[in-house]
């Protein structure tokens, strides 16, 4: 894993400076080499992170022996080793051991079809002399972050925004704003910033060096592979999951520096530990979040797996001190407010794994594929209660129970607000306006008719990507590769074809990934009550020096979510809260620090 920067524009030769202050804005993504390459038109900046032959032939960027391509290459490539035996047997010669080489004379040689045979995470682009063009792809899923800039003749590539914020403003988009403050969020294309896009899972871009012009095709779209086969029998779809669990995690032990996992104790991060440790000789390193005496730390579950495949484990103390103290870094790596606030402390997790490994395995995605939330559980009451919604007017439905669910959803996407667990209307009337929308979050639903597909849909889209982007950032402000055996494309290939009544029945979460590890994990870590990552936020904003001392921040007369709103009206909320007896402020208040903090850690306008 690395980052990289390409940029384009006919006739223009960039600077070096520029190039270089570029380099350094993602140094933390590669701190073990550096390249650039500038010609007419086009330059390439490259920071390497040596995990795959990290010798200093696989350096980037990496021009193959005729000259004409040059490749800068973000991820890995799973099945490297099978397409070096598929391009040896064409008669390729290779002089390296890793992936990026594969990469490129895989482009070379089979053109834009590489892309039908890549599996893995990756975000790359590669410059071609005689065409005279860019050709940049990400990965299906988007696990790792790409970003595109478009202003004129001028078209720029990169792993982050901060690079690309040389060249234009940072300048707050109201659209994803107006995500954020309801989904904490913003999906799609948006990211966070107006003139900057995210380059969509599954995308290539080509841009022409001659005349700047851009063409993009979806090349791979993964909603594409949910298409439930309701003939498969409850026993084959057990086989067929935990076939492609087990070939999954293998493909992601791929390293040449060694790996760790991240190890919470829930089911998801586990399995993984559980099934690396049986693929693995010597101990494996796992890593541990605890929160001390607070009542939903789950140290105790972790402490079995532990026990059970002695695994050479690092328990790390956190505070809320520990937190707060890192938000406003977590902001300035996360370029945006963070979606989750467990991503906070995941970083300084990484901090510690750093110290280990380069390599860190995440269950990131165990829920998404294998329906982990409660609205998995709760899908036919969520079906109901948006029919009902659609058929009675809000005005008509009491602020009471059994009602507030109708109510919350009425004339909404159900599968859409499933994932909204705290009402986001003392929030978004703070801002009226920003208009409230769903956008891809709706797009995604509609592509499908029964409830427990919609909900896979969107989670699977957007909630996933925003999972998948904290991990990446914040493991890389460590200078640690993430990887997610969940989330890869051959494993969603099966569990997208499973019967929904297998693996979304209602009622039970995750009921086939339990079934899975039943014969890895004890019987009471399997099922028992979801935790996740819960944090005391409450407890925490109470704490003057600690998360609370951050409520200022938004009354001060240069807040800048003033801009954006009546500075009397979010004093005034501030106020409510400080005033205590309104619990149910807390994720509100929660939510407008953390876009606070993002707003604050913006750069100044490009010189």
């Amino acid at each position: 894993m690395c980052g990289l920067v390409a940029l384009a524009e006919p006739g223009r030769r960039f600077d070096a400076a520029l190039l270089a202050a570029m380099s350094e804005d993602i140094q933390h993504r590669g701190p073990d080499s550096r390249g650039e390459l500038v010609e007419l038109g086009v330059a390439l900046v490259f920071r390497r992170l040596a995990i795959l032959d990290p010798t200093a032939a696989s350096d980037q960027p990496m021009t193959d022996p005729s000259g004409r391509y040059t490749l800068v290459f973000n991820g890995e490539i799973y099945n490297y080793r099978a397409l070096r035996e598929a391009l040896a047997a064409e008669g390729v010669t290779l002089r390296t051991t890793g992936d990026t080489e594969v990469l490129l004379q895989g482009y070379i040689r089979w053109g834009e079809g590489v892309l039908d045979r890549l599996e893995g995470m990756y975000a790359f682009v590669i410059l071609d002399r005689v065409r005279r063009r860019l050709f940049a792809a990400r990965d299906p899923f988007g696990i790792k972050p790409l970003y595109v800039l478009r202003r004129g003749g001028l078209v720029g590539f990169a792993s982050e925004m901060r690079p690309l914020l040389r060249l234009v403003p940072a300048e707050p988009d109201p659209a994803a704003l107006a995500e954020l403050l309801t989904f904490g969020w913003a999906a799609g294309r948006l990211s966070n910033l107006k003139a900057i896009e995210r380059v969509p899972g599954g995308t290539a871009i080509t841009v022409d060096l001659a005349d700047g012009r851009v063409a993009e095709r979806r090349f791979c779209d993964p909603l594409d592979t949910l298409a439930p086969d309701d003939s498969i029998s409850a026993e084959e779809a057990e086989h067929q999951a935990a076939e492609a669990v087990c070939d999954s995690v293998r493909a992601h032990l791929a390293s040449d520096v060694g790996y760790t996992i991240q190890l919470s104790g829930g089911v998801d991060s586990s399995l993984i530990t559980a099934i690396t440790c049986t693929e693995t000789t010597g101990r494996v390193a796992t890593f541990g979040i605890n929160l001390g005496n607070f009542v939903d730390d789950e140290s105790a579950y972790r402490r079995q797996v532990i026990e059970r495949y002695r695994t050479d484990h690092h328990e790390v103390l956190l505070t809320g001190r520990d937190f707060a103290d890192a938000l406003p870094r977590a902001a300035y790596h996360l370029e945006g407010p963070s979606p989750h606030l467990g991503c906070v402390l995941l970083m300084l997790l990484c901090d510690r794994i750093r110290t280990v490994s380069k390599v860190v395995l995440t269950g990131e995605g165990g829920d998404e594929m294998f329906a982990g939330y409660l609205r998995y559980a709760h899908w036919q009451k969520l079906d109901w209660q948006e029919r009902l919604g659609r058929l009675l007017p809000r005005a008509a439905l009491p602020e009471t129970w059994p009602f507030l669910g109708i109510r919350r959803l009425a004339g909404g996407d159900a599968a859409v607000f499933a994932g909204v667990y705290a009402d986001p209307r003392p929030v978004q009337n703070l801002f009226p306006a920003l208009a409230s929308a769903s956008g891809a979050r709706d797009v995604a639903s509609r592509r499908f008719r029964r409830f427990p597909e919609r909900l896979f849909a969107v989670d699977q889209t957007a909630y996933l990507e925003s999972l998948l982007m904290r991990q990446d950032k914040v493991a890389m402000a460590a200078s640690v590769e993430a990887r997610t055996p969940f989330v890869h494309l051959p494993l969603a290939r099966v569990l997208n074809r499973l019967p929904s009544k297998i693996r979304a029945p209602g009622g039970v979460t995750k009921p086939l990934l339990k079934k899975i590890a039943e014969s890895y994990l004890p019987h009471n870590l399997l099922y028992r009550r979801k935790i996740g990552l819960h944090l005391p936020v409450a407890e925490w904003l109470s704490d003057t020096q600690g998360v609370g001392r951050y409520l200022d921040a938004l009354t001060e007369p240069n807040a800048r979510l003033a801009s954006f709103t009546d500075g009397r009206r979010l004093r005034s909320f501030v106020d409510l809260f400080r005033g205590g007896g309104r619990p149910d402020l807390v994720p509100g208040v929660m939510r407008l620090v953390n876009l606070e903090i993002w707003l604050r850690s913006l750069p100044s306008a490009p010189t």
